[in-house]
Formats: structure tokens, C-alpha cells, sequence
């Protein structure tokens, strides 16, 4: 009960001003259209900055997708690189390997060789293998 009462107060308050605010209401009228015509031309303008946003960011995409495209060949070109130096490398150190037995072998051969020419003669001239033959040869005679 006491809400109401302020309530048809006000009301009777608005009632009684109703013919003051239609003389000041032209002039309100004319500055809130002002003001709206502002406001959308502060958005209009709002607008046209994020469009040319917009359009910038689009230029700098594609940029970066140009970008992005020349690295992925670049990336490709040096796979391709990198696999044909291994296997160049690979066979490399596979001849090196087969260099490195040859010559092993060859020194294993050379010192097989130098042992028995040192050792076989001296083994040969103490045999008793051509002595014996010698022997029978002469009891033949």
C-alpha cells in the first residue's frame, strides 16, 4: 500500500508536465537525432576500419600461405637433398671399409709370406727328409 503511493505521485507529476514536455520536445527531437546521426556515423565509420581490417589481414594470409607453400618445396628439395648425400656418404664409407680390408688383407698376405720364406728354409735345411734320402741313395751304391 505505502509502494503505491509515490508511484501515482510520479504519475500525476508526468500527467501535469505533459504539456511543457511537447514544447521542449521539438528541440530534444532535433538533438537526439543529432545524436543518433553521431552515433551511426561512429559505427559506420567503426565498420569501414575493421572491413579495411579485414582486408589487410586477408592480403597478409595469402602472404603468409605463399610463404608457407615456398617452405613446404624448400622443406621437400632438402629431404631429397639430404637422403641422396647420405647414400652418398653410405657408399663412401662402404668403399673406405673395402679399402681398409684390402689393405689389411694385403698385409696379412705380405706378412704370411715374409714368415715362410724365413721360417720354411730353415726348417727345410734341417730335415731329416733329404738326409734320409741321401743315405739310402748311398748304401745303393
Amino acid at each position: 500500500m505505502w509502494g503505491s503511493i509515490p508511484q501515482r505521485r510520479d504519475h500525476a507529476l508526468s500527467q501535469r508536465q505533459t504539456p511543457n514536455r511537447c514544447a521542449t520536445q521539438a528541440p530534444l527531437a532535433g538533438t537526439e537525432l543529432e545524436r543518433c546521426q553521431r552515433q551511426a556515423d561512429e559505427v559506420t565509420e567503426i565498420m569501414l576500419d575493421n572491413f579495411g581490417k579485414v582486408l589487410e589481414r586477408d592480403g597478409k594470409l595469402t602472404e603468409l600461405e605463399q610463404r608457407s607453400d615456398q617452405l613446404l618445396d624448400m622443406s621437400s628439395a632438402f629431404s631429397k637433398t639430404t637422403k641422396t648425400l647420405a647414400q652418398k656418404k653410405r657408399w663412401e664409407n662402404m668403399r673406405c671399409r673395402i679399402y681398409l680390408g684390402l689393405v689389411v688383407g694385403a698385409v696379412l698376405l705380405i706378412l704370411l709370406i715374409v714368415l715362410l720364406a724365413i721360417f720354411l728354409p730353415q726348417s727345410s735345411g734341417g730335415s731329416s727328409a733329404p738326409q734320409a734320402e741321401g743315405a739310402a741313395s748311398g748304401s745303393r751304391n
